[in-house]
């Protein structure tokens, strides 16, 4: 399976521990594709949520293939495997892309 960088898709995040972000349902892949297409059969995810909690590190998404307004909440990022993957919604804007990697510069200190 190929998979890309700003991609969406559909995944199953289930069992979650603690706070993390659980069931079935859309996330942003962020990882660079040299991992994406590499043996490791891992990708760095970013969890999607229809809730507006007004968190500063939500970044707000706009798509014509989600239900509603949704939420890339980058402070819940993590690597997954791809046989979570069950199946591709559509991809986001480069613009996008460019906001989510400003949120996780401030949360990692890198700015």
């Amino acid at each position: 399976m190929k998979v890309n960088r700003g991609e969406i898709w559909l995944v199953n995040l289930n069992p979650v521990i603690g706070h993390e972000q659980a069931g079935t349902r859309p996330i942003l892949i962020i990882s660079e594709n040299m991992f994406n297409h590499s043996l490791a059969k891992m990708v760095i995810v970013i969890p999607i949520t229809s809730k507006n909690k007004g968190i500063p590190t939500h970044v707000e998404l706009k798509t014509n293939f989600l239900p509603r307004k949704s939420y890339l909440k980058t402070e819940d990022v993590r690597s997954i495997s791809t046989q979570r993957l069950i199946k591709k919604l559509g991809d986001v804007e480069n613009t996008v892309i460019s906001l989510v990697e400003e949120r996780l510069k401030l949360l990692l200190g890198f700015m």
